[in-house]
């Protein structure tokens, strides 16, 4: 949830870290699972290969399939190669995985790309090395194994694809004009949001007018969460979960950072958690285990333990890899001692 948070801070921006950067030879680590189309397992001098990381929870990457999938149709024959890598959902296990795999079978025509799920060390290498920190972000990389390029994919274009195909090198941007942007975004994660506000007027205007007024609204509801006031904030994460009233990882997501995020402790929003909870686990038929373990936790925190044991037994009987069944039943014996779990506040 931080990072989904986070891509809507930064949508369209590059966050880059010192450690993997353009110039560099690309990490080793290749997408752990090939959903559709061929795998890239090693990189030819006169070809140009794409890496456009995306998730299924995130609007600003749905709305740039069209926008790559043309691009595949158009270049792909001309030796430019895209994968889309899922990131920061497939990977999650089996169950979300199917999710993934759903989605591409639904996009069909459509996505007609390869498509892949990205796996840990995917994401560690390239992501998290790279200091990215946002999707969608495509990584660029020359027949030679050397990114090339890096940015949001909807700045993809037959001419920038073409030239980085022929090895010319793109305009390095002038220094410091993102430094705004930099000092919001560690401001943010320092949770100092009086550098926050008064950034904010700044990190706007290097933003496409599309994206500001989301940037803007998500911003203002952070502060005033930070600030010990939660309406905002639960007033778009209730916006979300209409907006996505039919995926069930999402609603999965919105009932799971009410019932553990620290900043809402003593004013949950329980109208809304038990709303997403419910149907998250409705829209996965209750076969998916993650669902049900939110659902066993609401019901925990509403007094419910009888039925929070219940369903909490059901979710380690449905768990399909031995990490999760293994945190299943650590959750389900603090259950049975009248205890609540503590959670990570990374996930």
């Amino acid at each position: 949830m931080i990072r989904y948070l986070l891509a809507l801070f930064c949508l369209c921006l590059d966050c880059q870290a010192a450690s993997f950067n353009i110039g560099d030879a690309a990490p080793a680590a290749r997408p752990e699972i090939q959903i559709q189309g061929a795998p890239i397992e090693k990189f030819e001098p006169g070809r140009l290969y794409v890496f456009e990381c995306w998730a299924t929870w995130c609007g600003p990457c749905v709305a740039t399939i069209p926008h790559l999938n043309a691009l595949h149709k158009k270049l792909g024959s001309k030796g430019i190669f895209i994968t889309g890598v899922n990131v920061w959902d497939g990977e999650k296990g089996e169950a979300a995985e199917k999710n993934v795999r759903d989605f591409v079978q639904q996009q069909g025509k459509k996505m007609s790309y390869p498509v892949a799920i990205g796996g840990k060390e995917f994401i560690k290498a390239w992501l998290d090395n790279s200091g990215t920190e946002s999707i969608p972000v495509a990584l660029v990389v020359n027949g030679n194994g050397v990114l090339v390029w890096t940015g949001h994919p909807a700045e993809l274009n037959e001419t920038l694809l073409g030239d980085l195909l022929v090895g010319i090198k793109q305009p390095k941007p002038k220094a410091n004009t993102e430094k705004p942007v930099t000092d919001w975004l560690e401001a943010m994660k320092n949770k100092n949001w009086d550098k926050v506000e008064a950034l904010l007027p700044e990190v706007l205007k290097k933003l496409d007018p599309e994206f500001r007024p989301n940037v803007k609204k998500t911003t203002e509801a952070n502060i005033a969460l930070g600030r010990g006031d939660p309406t905002l904030f639960y007033a778009m994460l209730e916006e979300r979960a209409a907006n996505e009233n039919t995926n069930a990882e999402v609603q999965n997501e919105v009932a799971w950072q009410l019932l553990t995020d620290s900043r809402f402790e003593g004013k949950v929003n329980y109208v809304l958690a038990e709303k997403c909870a419910v149907a998250a686990v409705q829209l996965s038929d209750g076969k998916h285990p993650d669902k049900l373990d939110t659902l066993a936790r609401l019901r925990f925190m509403q007094g419910r333990t009888a039925e929070a044991i219940e369903l909490q037994e059901k979710a380690v009987g449905l768990a399909d890899y031995l990490t999760l069944k293994d945190e299943l039943k650590a959750t389900l014996e603090s259950l049975r001692k009248g205890k609540l779990p503590a959670v990570d506040p990374a996930e």
